[in-house]
């Protein structure tokens, strides 16, 4: 291999900033980072970045052919189903090996119940009239969860994104997470929440909301995790994309064991 891998990661999560502080540590690695753009304000990556959409798989065989891009690693959030079928054939057209990096999806524990739904509609009905739910899905969720008549609908998201859609009777909370249990618990307690509508979104972080709903008695309503592309390579943590990316560099003739700095 002459001159360092080159490697597009397809970011957005905690998991793709950590995945990318990690690579900006390795010589071998000429890595770049793509956000979508959604979020305004997004945290800072150790990598170079484009922010912005590539238009569609076209676009994105596109800039994959133009950068010379050796590997793909889709770590977008496992809700991200556009892009991740877009990397998955843009990277079947140029032949170049893609990893998804897909954290592991929440299980209910002991003390949990949840009732879980294949979507936003089906969700929807699940909520009885009058109750007061929490909507934790995203801004994308207004034009899409219709509530029924004489819910409160209390909608979560990080940046209040121009022309969203909603009802004038939702109450919209512009957060930025991290969020901790007692913070949730608090939110919770001020708003009355009765159901919490949330997506099987997996990780730490997010799962307080969950821990909250718990200790409060509240229902939760789960949309269930589309599934991943066919074919593609899948790992659950940053250190299992590393170990594929050192397979992929050293099908190219190098290996990724000097990291750069401490």
């Amino acid at each position: 291999m002459s001159g360092p891998l080159r490697v597009l990661v397809l970011g957005g999560t905690g998991e793709a900033r950590s995945l990318c502080a990690a690579l900006a540590r390795l010589p071998q690695i000429a890595a770049t980072v793509s956000l979508a753009g959604v979020t305004r304000s997004p945290a800072r990556y150790d990598l170079p970045t484009r922010r912005g959409g590539f238009g569609g798989v076209e676009g994105l065989t596109q800039y994959l052919v133009a950068q010379r891009i050796e590997a793909l690693i889709d770590a977008t959030h496992p809700f991200a189903t556009a892009i991740a079928k877009n990397a998955a054939a843009a990277a079947r057209v140029t032949g170049i090996p893609q990893l998804k990096l897909l954290r592991p999806s929440w299980r209910p524990r002991e003390n949990e119940r949840w009732l879980v739904v294949p979507d936003l509609a089906s969700a929807a009905t699940a909520i009885p009239s009058g109750a007061r739910v929490f909507l934790a899905t995203g801004h994308g969720s207004a034009r899409r969860f219709r509530a029924p008549t004489g819910a409160a609908i209390i909608l979560r998201v990080i940046d209040t994104p121009d022309g969203m859609n909603t009802p004038q009777s939702w109450t919209i909370l512009a957060e930025r997470p991290p969020f901790s249990v007692e913070s949730e618990l608090a939110t919770f307690r001020k708003y009355g929440i009765t159901h919490l509508v949330a997506r099987n979104s997996g990780g730490a972080g997010g799962r307080t909301k969950l821990d909250a709903a718990a200790a409060l008695g509240v229902e939760v309503v789960m949309v269930a995790r589309p599934e991943p592309p066919a074919g593609i390579v899948a790992v659950d943590s940053v250190a299992g994309a590393l170990v594929w990316l050192d397979a992929v560099a050293r099908e190219a003739g190098s290996r990724l064991d000097t990291p750069r700095g401490d």
